[in-house]
């Protein structure tokens, strides 16, 4: 475990005390669940041949409300994915100006899946483990913080 205590600073080297335990946080409650679901479907896709895929995502977009403070916490993605950010009741949650741009990206996405099992990038499986960020500037990854990832085998 002393690796894992390393590592986190190297990874964020500007975070405080307090980030870096939101990062441990939000990785044993949310990223890491996530992805060993994701590994496991890949290898039941693997041993089965029925074509089931897991697609994973990345919610990065940090909210303004209560200065900041927020980040881009759990269930901040909900807006964007039924394309309603700009609803005042979330407002509260978002701020003012939300970015609609992201909200068109991520519902387009999820209505690609929901209506062809596609959401318009690659599946997660290795050894690329794509991953599709949704934030002021989007991207398809490849495995990352993978270093972090693999600090949690045999952990979680």
């Amino acid at each position: 475990m002393r690796h894992c205590r390393a590592a986190r600073p190297a990874a964020f080297p500007e975070a405080s005390p307090g980030e870096l335990l939101v990062q441990i946080a939000t990785d044993w409650f949310y990223r890491l669940p996530a992805l060993r679901l994701a590994e496991a479907e890949a290898q039941a896709q693997a041993q089965a041949r029925h074509g089931a895929r897991a697609y994973v995502y990345e919610f990065a977009w940090p909210s303004p409300a209560f200065e900041g403070t927020l980040g881009a916490c759990h269930v901040l993605d909900v807006p964007f994915v039924f394309d309603n950010p700009a609803d005042p009741a979330f407002t509260p949650l978002l701020g003012d100006f939300p970015p609609q741009a992201i909200a068109d990206s991520m519902h387009a996405a999820w209505v690609s899946f929901a209506t062809t099992g596609d959401p318009g990038r690659p599946a997660y499986r290795e050894p690329h483990r794509t991953v599709r960020r949704f934030a002021d500037a989007p991207a398809t990854d490849h495995d990352p913080r993978g270093s972090l990832r693999t600090l949690w085998d045999g952990l979680r």
